[in-house]
């Protein structure tokens, strides 16, 4: 696909690459993160525009604040798009239809019970992809109890301490 970028109406640069993924915070650890894209705070207020096998343009994710109105403007040269919501298939566009997106804070409640643990879940998950942890500090990720079970264990030596 080729598409222009333009930001609060301002031509921003192109695209031309195989996809392009629009992401909020709460997407950005799925289609985002794996087309190299950047893990964002859920705290953050903003949207990440990150190119899947860019062959020219803008090659690197942006992020830019909630408040930038984004539009995508297709080429005649491009393959018509077609739109995907969270990765099901909305509806095709034609090439030259522009598509707006804007960041809607409210649109999903998501609840958090125990800010830890989602911290927590969240260094594991950026450790088995790209950010790895020393022993310890996979073993704090543990549950209490399991993490005194390993202390005890380690207390009779019956565990190295790494």
């Amino acid at each position: 696909m080729e598409v222009d970028l333009l930001v609060d109406g301002a031509q921003f640069g192109y695209y031309r690459c195989d996809a392009l993924i629009l992401s909020t915070p709460t997407g950005s650890t799925a289609y985002n993160y794996a087309a190299g894209g950047p893990v964002i705070s859920p705290a953050a207020e903003v949207l990440a525009v990150t190119p899947v096998a860019s062959m020219s343009g803008v090659s690197r994710s942006i992020v830019l604040p909630a408040r930038d109105v984004v539009t995508l403007r297709g080429t005649t040269r491009s393959a018509p798009p077609v739109l995907r919501v969270d990765g099901n298939a909305w509806r095709p566009l034609e090439p030259a239809t522009p598509l707006t997106a804007t960041l809607r804070p409210d649109a999903a409640q998501v609840v958090r019970l125990d800010p830890g643990r989602h911290a927590r879940r969240s260094r594991v998950k950026l450790s088995l992809l790209d950010l790895p942890l020393r022993p310890e500090q996979m073993a704090e990720l543990l549950p209490t109890d399991m993490r005194e079970d390993l202390a005890r264990l380690r207390e009779r030596r019956q565990l190295p301490e790494h």
